[in-house]
């Protein structure tokens, strides 16, 4: 029988495989699209703007709020998952993770260490829907938004060339919500 650590390790890399596939396959939509918001979406009140044609000017993005996450997927997360906290608060860990992957992707170790933040973000999402289909759906989601550029299409490759070889452990079952940068307890839903 395999250990959970082992196990987890499996699982991390089989999200991570999958990931990368689909986000082959995905890549020829992910720069198409005008908007990541739906027209008929209620926006929530306390969102940055919509940065419009600038959040696609440069690999960064616009962040006029500071928080690490560019304002279009930040949008675009609170107006597609208004039914739960725990979910936005999840794909927000993972957003500041997957944008840091994007701006440090020449950065051998600091890839490993984003690597390793996007196996605790993962581990999160699964944690916080309770299922690891529903945490790859998120992902399969959040992908093309996050990969909106042909700029930041090649930055996550350079970024996924830098983690050849290596071995990211998994957390504990008991232990699953300290893969969360946020108390999932804390949150109505």
């Amino acid at each position: 029988m395999k250990s959970k650590t082992t196990r987890y390790a499996l699982i991390i890399g089989a999200v991570l495989a999958i990931g990368t596939a689909l986000f082959i396959v995905g890549c020829k939509y992910s720069s198409s699209g005008s908007s990541s918001t739906p027209p008929t979406a209620q926006e929530p009140p306390g969102l940055p703007p919509d940065p419009g044609p600038a959040g696609k000017a440069t690999l960064a993005g616009v962040d006029s709020n500071d928080n690490g996450v560019r304002d279009d997927v930040e949008r675009y997360i609170a107006i597609n998952h208004q039914d739960s906290a725990k979910v936005r608060a999840a794909l927000m860990q993972f957003t500041v993770v997957a944008q840091s992957r994007l701006l440090d992707a020449t950065d051998t170790q600091k890839s490993i260490q984003h690597a390793i933040e996007s196996g605790k973000a993962i581990e999160c999402m699964v944690y916080v829907t309770g299922s690891v289909q529903k945490e790859e759906d998120l992902y399969n989601e959040l992908r093309p938004v996050i990969l909106n550029t042909d700029a930041r299409n090649k930055a996550y490759f350079a970024y996924d060339k830098q983690l050849g070889g290596q071995y990211f452990p998994g957390t504990p079952d008991s232990q699953a919500a300290s893969a969360c940068t946020f108390d999932p307890s804390t949150l109505p839903n």
